[in-house]
């Protein structure tokens, strides 16, 4: 399939331009996902359909054939699952917000450069088989490259939410165009296996990564949530704040073993 890139200013307003594009009035996404992406969907007027993953990220449920099916890539460890979805389904729609260096798949999908890179605040790159006949506006925002602490990275995640479509910023195409990829490619790995090493026999999940894959970050699925907690504050006090992904799930999807004991420790 031949994709068009187009690189705009947020991941979530990838997805927006995908709907928009392929004129998208309901989708299928997980009910483990990052609100941000629901909402949105809503914004674009599109009904959703939620379906269950199992412990391996892998879809429960048959999708008919013309279905718009949106997969995450969930800590870039799943790029074998997406690869059979686009297989077995014409229009998925694959997210590698966590997946910088995926190659893309389906109809389209994207990344999120501030995620992989964090002294970058915004930016997304969009692979689409379609595009719109609409230009639309170039961000103007400007700042200098360093690493946000938390509360900055909190309102910097508040401003994104606010974003409207728009090309990506010249101050955030010049900071990425300075960034070694293959020197954040490889620390990444590193610390990746170098964790594994450590929690590899008590980890719930059993993690091959596929040739060329470069994980978000190295994602431990505990017994218990009173061992995800444990495990937490033990890495808090080693001066690494770990994130717990996702704490608002729909109202109708109340339980997640992911959610409640799964530890996504970060490899930057």
């Amino acid at each position: 399939m031949e994709y068009k890139i187009i690189k705009l200013n947020s991941a979530r307003n990838c997805l927006r331009y995908i709907i928009k594009a392929f004129e998208i009035d309901q989708i299928h996404i997980p009910y483990y996902l990052c609100s941000c992406i629901r909402h949105s969907i809503l914004k674009e007027g599109c009904k959703i359909h939620f379906y269950h993953i199992d412990k391996n990220f892998m879809p429960v449920y048959e999708f008919d054939e013309d279905d718009f099916i949106f997969y995450p890539n969930y800590w870039g460890i799943c790029t074998d699952i997406a690869k059979n979805l686009a297989l077995k389904y014409k229009n998925l729609i694959v997210d590698n917000a966590h997946s910088f260096y995926s190659k893309p798949l389906g109809i389209a999908s994207f990344n999120s450069i501030r995620k992989f890179f964090p002294k970058i605040r915004d930016g997304a790159i969009l692979y689409s088989s379609k595009i719109m006949d609409f230009d639309f506006p170039i961000d103007e925002f400007y700042y200098e490259m360093k690493k946000l602490d938390y509360n900055e990275i909190i309102k910097n995640e508040k401003r994104i939410d606010d974003f409207d479509i728009k090309i990506i910023s010249n101050c955030t195409s010049d900071l990425f165009s300075k960034i070694d990829f293959e020197s954040e490619k490889n620390r990444r790995l590193l610390n990746f296996y170098d964790w594994n090493e450590k929690l590899k026999n008590s980890n719930s999940l059993d993690i091959n990564l596929e040739k060329g894959e470069i994980p978000f970050c190295y994602p431990y699925l505990t017994k218990s949530e009173n061992c995800a907690d444990t495990l937490v504050k033990q890495l808090e006090n080693q001066g690494i704040t770990i994130y717990r992904y996702w704490e608002k799930l729909p109202d109708n999807f109340s339980e997640s073993i992911f959610q409640k004991q799964l530890v996504a420790i970060p490899l930057c």
